[in-house]
This record gives structure tokens, C-alpha cells and sequence, in this order.
């Protein structure tokens, strides 16, 4: 099987290019999340913040953006982190927002 060089988006890249690899911390990079009912932006954002501030996350608000329908909004925020319990925390945190639909 030939293997894509490029996708349009740098060197193409499969599960299988990243065996072995560890996360070096502190890692930074963005965080999107995308969440139910655009009503409550600002309460949205509000847990995002305060789990970052419970967790010690370093973040700086990026961007966010309503769905076309307007069901759906997401942000997006640069978090560093520090450890893999922290990075394991964070996510650990996010499941419990029921807002959330997914987080990348």
C-alpha cells in the first residue's frame, strides 16, 4: 500500500508514525472544545476557567465560534501543561461538564 505523502495539511501522518513517541512536558498547545446551547456562552466559558484555575493550567483564550444552526459553540484556549497527572486531570474534569459534547 502506497502511503500518502501529503494531505494539504504538512506530511500525512498515521497512528503508526507515533509509536514510541512520548508527550514532553510541559506541552503546549490548543484546546477545543465544543459545547451545547450558545445561550450560555459566558457560563460556558466560566467552567472551562475555573477548572483550569482549580487544575493550575496556564490559558489564554484563543477564539470561539457558533455553529451554523446555532446549536453548538466552541472554544478554543492555549493551555500549557505541566505533567501527564495534570494533562490526566484536565481531561478527567472536562468529561464531568455536561455542556461538553468533545473536547480536542
Amino acid at each position: 500500500m502506497k502511503r500518502k505523502s501529503d494531505n494539504g495539511n504538512g506530511k500525512f501522518k498515521t497512528v503508526s508514525d507515533f509509536e514510541g513517541e512520548e508527550i514532553v512536558f510541559p506541552v503546549t498547545y490548543h484546546l477545543k472544545t465544543v459545547m451545547e446551547g450558545t445561550e450560555k456562552e459566558e457560563s460556558h466559558k466560566d467552567d472551562l476557567v475555573e477548572l483550569f484555575d482549580l487544575l493550575k493550567i496556564r490559558h489564554n483564550y484563543q477564539s470561539k465560534k457558533v455553529s451554523s444552526k446555532g446549536a453548538y459553540i466552541s472554544f478554543t484556549y492555549e493551555i500549557t501543561l505541566v505533567s501527564r497527572q495534570q494533562m490526566d486531570e484536565l481531561y478527567t474534569g472536562l468529561k464531568k461538564i455536561k455542556a461538553i459534547k468533545f473536547a480536542l
